[in-house]
């Protein structure tokens, strides 16, 4: 669901607020104004041009004692996602994030920034969390590192690149190094793009493929494209009012046109069905349906049927390649990754140049390992050594003499 939009200020709230704020700051305030968190008060005290001398509390975070035990039991062993967590225990998801972050900085080894008596960062903190900033590591990061909130690291990027850009000096690099993350802010463009290919009726994994963008972010913006839609009575491409997929518009499971088109050109060569599906990558359902249409045309246009030569017992032929056909589930989905841009047999061709590559590259020694766990003998390799002249003919010959 989303927030809830929180009601105008009125002016009673701004006369408290004009009287408090001056001579109390921002925690003299908090109380006053129901339903005002300390950002909007502060916010709109910046807005009436309020000023104080006063030195506030920093703000704690909502998760505290048993119920942030929980948010962390909930993220680091049950895997929930913070949303989740902020939802059952009635905090915001960023309010969830933050205290969890917090919390594991310590657990995690690394050392909290240190504050003042208000509980604010001191300069040496400061100087840190730029030096985290210039080398674009992620907000998420920087949060387990220095056991800070998102906010703060977003407000002291926006101070710093303020300062930068008055100095005449570069801006600092986006956060992950510009590397699509699900934290990453994601421009008005981008997003617009993302919820055109889903009304198009492609998958997150395709539109994550297409335009960079996280997986994790696709769907968040799928799920509010789904609510946006069913608003207005209306569904994705291919999928029902809640947002279930039921018809894929591209898939890996698809068979290509330059399958289809080596696969009759083996058919006509005389290649048995079963095998001419084996060598293109084609489930034997699909290529006897495939088979039956080529069949059909061929009989529509008075020409003779197609005989396939059977092997019978002989094996000629039919000896397996190590490198060909691909087997297995995994291996034929990601050939048919190389079908997406290259014809039948470009994609063959990389796809034996890769295997061939993978099976004579040395392998680890954690592979070796693995490799023995799986069953793999360990095979002796004794050792070629240079012949001793004492032991050759020639050389017992000569001391016989």
């Amino acid at each position: 669901m989303p927030a809830r939009k929180p009601p105008p200020w009125t002016s009673e709230e701004r006369a408290i607020l004009a009287e408090l704020y001056p001579t109390e700051g921002l925690n003299g305030v908090t109380d006053a104004p129901p339903e005002r968190s300390w950002h909007a008060i502060q916010q709109m005290a910046h807005k009436m041009g309020l000023k104080t001398a006063i030195v506030g509390q920093a703000p704690k975070a909502k998760l505290q004692g048993e119920r942030l035990a929980e948010a962390v039991r909930l993220r680091e062993v049950e895997n929930w996602s913070f949303a989740r967590i902020g939802a059952t225990l009635g905090v915001s998801e960023a309010g969830a994030c933050n205290a969890v972050m917090i919390e594991l900085c310590a657990k995690s080894g690394n050392r909290p920034a240190a504050r003042d008596q208000f509980g604010r960062m001191l300069p040496a903190e400061i100087d840190r969390l730029r030096l985290m900033l210039r080398k674009g590591l992620k907000g998420i990061d920087i949060q387990l590192r220095m056991g800070i909130s998102a906010g703060r690291i977003a407000e002291e990027r926006r101070r710093y690149n303020r300062e930068l850009k008055a100095n005449g000096k570069a801006p600092l690099q986006p956060p992950g190094a510009g590397a699509a993350y699900s934290g990453v802010k994601l421009s008005k463009a981008k997003r617009t793009e993302v919820e055109t290919l889903f009304l198009e009726g492609l998958g997150t994994a395709k539109i994550s493929e297409r335009t960079g963008v996280s997986k994790t972010s696709c769907t968040r913006i799928r799920n509010r494209l789904v609510r946006k839609l069913a608003r207005k009575g209306q569904t994705l491409t291919g999928c029902d009012a809640r947002g279930t997929r039921h018809t894929q518009a591209e898939s890996a499971r698809f068979i290509t046109d330059s399958q289809r088109e080596a696969l009759r050109a083996l058919l006509l060569a005389g290649w048995p069905c079963a095998r001419a599906a084996r060598y293109t990558v084609i489930g034997n359902s699909s290529a006897y349906r495939i088979r039956d249409a080529l069949e059909a045309e061929l009989a529509q246009a008075g020409k003779p049927p197609l005989q396939p030569r059977l092997p019978g017992k002989s094996r000629d032929g039919l000896t397996v390649s190590p490198f060909w056909p691909p087997t297995g589930v995994k291996q034929i989905y990601a050939f048919r990754q190389l079908l997406a841009t290259m014809s039948f047999d470009d994609a063959k061709a990389e796809w034996r140049q890769a295997r061939r590559a993978e099976a004579t590259r040395p392998k680890t020694f954690e592979e070796q390992l693995a490799a023995v766990a799986a069953g793999a003998k360990l095979v002796t390799r004794q050792p070629i050594r240079k012949a001793d002249p004492t032991y050759t003919l020639g050389g017992v010959a000569t001391g016989a003499l």
